[in-house]
């Protein structure tokens, strides 16, 4: 029973990491990012959120990829599904101005109010929005590994500040591992993003114009 935390940390370590992509999703996320640099109307823009958004659903994770989908979806004008997109780059790779301004943008473009701050929550909670899930719970991990080596010091008879140290690993195992553990349930029990009232992860062939097709014309399997 002592080991069960350390095994979900563990896991939940492994789980924030993207692993190593596919050559199909190397090529869909340089696609997406051609997209987004020569993108200059609404619908172009779509279209590399599309791109994007292929990748999450083959299960990429990553805060980069939440990132560039947030703001294509924002120069697109779907600032609802921007939100969503911004609020999961920074779950997982920490907050950061250019992540808090897209954000405030797409908020501001559903309450006014909203452009005025984030809530109060984030400077209380700074190391939970700060920091990215993989780097949370890995603090939280090696957190608790110190916990049982220093416990374990104590019992042999070592007394000058273990008791110190060991309520600080405990600190940092509730207050890391809780915010890591609660950020991958948040991202489990997320609701897949729509475009335009259709599941925005289309096939290949759906998503890009054919070559050799007239223009406004999507190439059929």
């Amino acid at each position: 029973m002592k080991t069960w935390p350390a095994i979900l940390l563990i896991a939940t370590v492994h789980a924030a990491d993207a692993g190593v992509p596919s050559l199909e999703q190397v090529f869909s996320w340089e696609e997406a990012n051609t997209r987004m640099a020569t993108a200059r109307t609404e619908a172009d823009f779509l279209l590399a959120a599309r791109i994007y958004l292929r990748l999450v659903h083959a299960g990429v994770r990553n805060g980069s990829l939440f990132y560039n989908l947030g703001t294509a979806l924002l120069k697109a004008r779907r600032y609802e599904e921007a939100v969503s997109a911004f609020r999961r780059a920074e779950r997982f790779m920490g907050s950061s101005p250019e992540i808090r301004r897209n954000l405030l943008l797409a908020l501001a473009h559903e309450d006014k109010n909203a452009a005025e701050g984030l809530g109060w929550t984030r400077w209380v909670l700074f190391w939970h929005y700060g920091l990215g899930l993989r780097t949370r719970a890995t603090v939280a991990a090696w957190a608790f590994c110190a916990f049982w080596v220093v416990l374990a010091l104590r019992v042999v008879g070592v007394r000058r500040l273990t008791g110190t140290l060991l309520a600080v690993a405990a600190g940092l195992v509730v207050l890391f591992g809780s915010s890591a553990v609660g950020s991958w349930q948040q991202e489990m029990a997320e609701c897949p993003i729509l475009v335009g009232g259709e599941p925005a992860v289309p096939a290949v062939s759906e998503a890009l114009p054919a070559t050799n097709a007239p223009t406004g014309v999507e190439k059929r399997p």
